[in-house]
Order: C-alpha cells, then sequence, then structure tokens
C-alpha cells in the first residue's frame, strides 16, 4: 500500500495547478455534459434535441470553466508579484485580496503584514545608511572602504582633496596604488613621510559581497606641530622673560657709559653692546608672530593685480606666469606678505644659480584641484635640501636669515583653510613653493 502511494506521489507533484485544475474541471464538465445529454435523449427520444442540447451547452460550461479556473489562479499571481517585489526591496505594493475571508484572505494578509515589516525596516536601515554616508562625507579625514580583493570600492570628499583628484576615478584601483600595505593586519603607509603625517585608524566587517576594511587616515601633521609651537612658545616664553631682565640693565648701563665715554674704541664697543641687546630683544619678540590668531578680512583677491605689484616690488626678476584661475578669496594684507617673503626665498635661492647678467625668472602658475586653488611658486635655485628643518622656528640657511619667515607662511595659510608645502621640481633643478587654498 505505501509502495503504491509513493508511486502515485511523484505523478501527483508533477503536475502544475493549471494542469491538475483543467483535469479536474473537465471531467467534471464531461459528467454535466454526459448527464445532461443522456436526460434529454430519455425524455425527447430526439437525435436533434440532443445534438443542439449539446451544442448549447458546451460553450456554457468551457465559460464556467474558465472563470473558475480564473478565480482560483488569479489569488496565485497577486501572490506571485508580491513576492516579486520583495525579491527586489519594492515594498511600495498593496495586496488587495481576491476572498474577503477564508484561508486565501489570511495568507494575503500574511503576505501585506511581511511588506509592512520589511518596509519599516528598510526604512530604518536607508536611514541609518543615509546618516553613516553623511558622516563619511562630512569627516575631514580622508576614508576608504576596500573589499576582499584590496581594491577602493568607496571614498569621501576628503579623500578626493587628499588624491587631489576625484576618488571615483580611481574607484576598483589596488590599494597598493594609493602607498598603503597591510602587515601583520595592520595597515601602514610605505612612504616615510605618509607615514609620519597619518594616523591609521582600522575596522573590518563582512557582508554579503565579502570581507571589507574602513579606513580614516587623520592628519596629525598639524596638531604634531600645535603641539611643537607650544613647546616653542614656553621656551620663548621663558628665554625672553630671562633675557629682558638680563639685558635690559646692561644695554641702560652701555647706553649711558657711551654717552660719558670719551674714548673712541670704548664708546664704539658700547654702542655694539647697545645694538646687539636690542636685536637680541627684538629677534625673541618676533617669534610670536609665528604663531598669531589673525582676525582675517576675507576678500576677492584677483591675482594678476597681486602679481603687479610684486613685479613692482622685485623689477629685477622675470615673470613667468600662467594664471588658469584669476581670483581668490583671502585677506589681501596677509595674503601679499606670503606672496613678499615666498619671492623673495625664490630670488635667493636663485641667485646662487644664476650667472653674471642673467634676468632671474620665477614662475608663478595657479589652477583648480578638488575644490581648492593651487598656486605654485617656483625657482631655478639648488633646490631644498634639508627639507625636515624648512619649518623649524628659527632654522636657517642664509647668512642674514631669522627662520621665521616660511613659520609665519604656513600659519597664514594654515588659519586659511589651506596648506603650504615646499618641493624640489621633479625632472628639472630649483624648487617651488605650493600654496593650497579652499575655494569660498
Amino acid at each position: 500500500m505505501e509502495s503504491e502511494q509513493s508511486n502515485k506521489l511523484p505523478t501527483m507533484s508533477a503536475l502544475s495547478l493549471e494542469q491538475w485544475l483543467n483535469r479536474v474541471l473537465f471531467s467534471v464538465n464531461f459528467i454535466l455534459l454526459f448527464l445532461m445529454l443522456l436526460s434529454t435523449w430519455f425524455i425527447s427520444q430526439s437525435l436533434l434535441l440532443v445534438v443542439t442540447t449539446f451544442i448549447f451547452i458546451l460553450p456554457f460550461l468551457a465559460f464556467i470553466s474558465e472563470k473558475i479556473k480564473n478565480k482560483l489562479i488569479q489569488p496565485y499571481f497577486g501572490l506571485l508579484t508580491s513576492l516579486e517585489s520583495i525579491k527586489v526591496d519594492d515594498y511600495s505594493f498593496e495586496t488587495i485580496p481576491v476572498f474577503s475571508q477564508g484561508v486565501s484572505a489570511q495568507l494575503f494578509h500574511e503576505v501585506g503584514s511581511l511588506a509592512h515589516l520589511l518596509r519599516q525596516k528598510k526604512r530604518l536601515f536607508d536611514e541609518k545608511d543615509i546618516l553613516v554616508h553623511s558622516l563619511i562625507k562630512q569627516l575631514d579625514s580622508p576614508v576608504l572602504l576596500i573589499n576582499e580583493q584590496n581594491k577602493l570600492v568607496y571614498g569621501n570628499q576628503a579623500l578626493s582633496n587628499w588624491l587631489n583628484k576625484d576618488w571615483r576615478l580611481v574607484r576598483l584601483m589596488p590599494i597598493k596604488s594609493f602607498g598603503l600595505s597591510q602587515f601583520e593586519n595592520e595597515w601602514c603607509f610605505d612612504e616615510k613621510e605618509q607615514a609620519q603625517r597619518f594616523k591609521i585608524r582600522s575596522s573590518s566587517f563582512k557582508d554579503h559581497s565579502g570581507q571589507h576594511h574602513l579606513l580614516m587616515l587623520t592628519d596629525i601633521s598639524s596638531e604634531l606641530r600645535k603641539m611643537q609651537s607650544q613647546s616653542w612658545q614656553q621656551v620663548v616664553r621663558v628665554l625672553s622673560h630671562e633675557i629682558k631682565n638680563t639685558l635690559t640693565p646692561i644695554q641702560s648701563l652701555a647706553q649711558t657709559l657711551a654717552q660719558f665715554s670719551q674714548v673712541p674704541d670704548q664708546k664704539e664697543a658700547l654702542e655694539v653692546i647697545v645694538e646687539r641687546s636690542q636685536n637680541l630683544t627684538e629677534f625673541v619678540q618676533q617669534y610670536s608672530q609665528m604663531t598669531q590668531i589673525y582676525s582675517l578680512n576675507l576678500k576677492e583677491i584677483d591675482l594678476q593685480i597681486s602679481l603687479s605689484k610684486m613685479c613692482l616690488l622685485h623689477p629685477d626678476l622675470a615673470f613667468k606666469t600662467t594664471l588658469e584661475v584669476s581670483h581668490i578669496t583671502a585677506d589681501p594684507i596677509l595674503f601679499e606678505q606670503v606672496l613678499i617673503n615666498l619671492i623673495s626665498n625664490a630670488k635667493q635661492a636663485s641667485v646662487l644659480q644664476s650667472k653674471e647678467r642673467e634676468k632671474i625668472t620665477i614662475s608663478f602658475h595657479s589652477y583648480q584641484l578638488a575644490g581648492f586653488t593651487m598656486i605654485e611658486i617656483g625657482d631655478n635655485g639648488s633646490g631644498i635640501q634639508n627639507s625636515e628643518n624648512l619649518f623649524v622656528p628659527f632654522y636657517t640657511t642664509k647668512t642674514n636669515g631669522q627662520g621665521i619667515g616660511l613659520v609665519l607662511c604656513r600659519n597664514i595659510i594654515e588659519q586659511h583653510g589651506g596648506q603650504l608645502t615646499l618641493v624640489n621640481k621633479v625632472n628639472e633643478k630649483g624648487a617651488k613653493a605650493c600654496i593650497k587654498i579652499p575655494n569660498k
């Protein structure tokens, strides 16, 4: 008995619902039609009446059978449409039951409740997703999302600023091309300069597409400079206090003795003491300018006009200009001071390499880059020999230098929300100062 049932079950399961209904309706219609024709024959004994009854009854039975079939099949098509929408995360549909009561109505109600529940979960997920993406976009630190193949799949605006190009242009590029590598589950930069500048925070997670790594690059150079500046300020504050307390009476006594001295050599020596005392006091006081907080008076600056002023200040220089951007927003007075310092440095670097009667040429190039205006001031000198000490206060390689010009310039540019870097030129002699000013 069990073997007979097991043989019949596969046959039944192989039939579709439509086929099963067609067979049942055909059997029922056949029996009804046969009984009606048999009754007509027994009542009338007329073959013509039997044929006429067959012709009229057959279409009616076929019509009724099709209606019954469609009524039974229609709920399944509605449920199929609902499930297809759920598969593609579309929960905007509304399930309308064919029957208001019974198991079919209950089934439609359950599908509608499931769609409503999934719709709420999807809305919450989308809200969280939008919030996370918004937070990532607003971060000032570059953020990289890396897939299982160690390729970039997502980034933020800060990443574009760091790359100096839209991150979407390098999407799916190997992370190795960004100078990043993983060693013993720790991410690090291949270049020493970048490793000193950025701290890498990483986390990993797994989803349907595989393992992912989320990296956030925190620029700690500004914090280090801030700490360094505070340390220098404390040192200079103590030195300034001690130097003033020591030099003030020395300077006063030297001035008094110089006024009453009748010996020329002695008087000259005393005047030197007074002069050096004043210079040393001013030298210590100048350090406060390097960390001064300025009240910026932002205005639109015409770079061509600013460059014309530089030409008047340095008539002995030849300027090679390429202005792709003609206007920036900055404090005119402070920005002009930065240009004066940088052009003076470029001029002094080029003087050492220039030949007699050869006019020194300073290049000036401005262009747009990922929401910033880049201004490059280049020279044809010997280049930067000791880049690590460029922004160290009081460090200078010039005979009469004081070592505060570049530090002062960087402080001004950073208070504008920009950056100042000095690098050697590629494939040619000389160095260039790069000013990065945000577009307002």
